[in-house]
């Protein structure tokens, strides 16, 4: 429903709000009844991973920044909404790995 690239830009960060919480989410039950040495390195590669997302999205933002239009900041924030969605997902699909009956993990 946005009518102006600021409404969209809000809609955009929204989204990654809630993809941010779904995120959170996914990890915090992945974690749960993981064996100390299997949650330990769960944590560490959530850790690399979130130096890496700091570093990709100052790419991202210097990559859209030298470009002209207003369009490229939405372009630059649905990156960033797809990148934290795609981790929310991944670590929901990680979760659900071992369920081999068919049914949702």
């Amino acid at each position: 429903k946005a009518m102006s690239t600021l409404d969209s830009e809000s809609c955009l960060q929204q989204g990654y709000a809630e993809w941010d919480k779904e995120l959170n989410i996914q990890y915090q039950a992945l974690l749960k009844g993981q064996a100390s040495g299997v949650k330990k390195s769960i944590v560490q590669s959530q850790r690399d991973w979130l130096t890496y997302q700091k570093s990709y999205f100052t790419a991202l933002d210097n990559f859209y920044r030298q470009q002209q239009g207003t369009v490229w900041g939405l372009v630059d924030a649905q990156a960033k909404l797809d990148f934290i969605r795609n981790k929310a997902i991944e670590l929901n699909t990680l979760r659900g790995s071992l369920d081999v009956s068919g049914g949702n993990g």
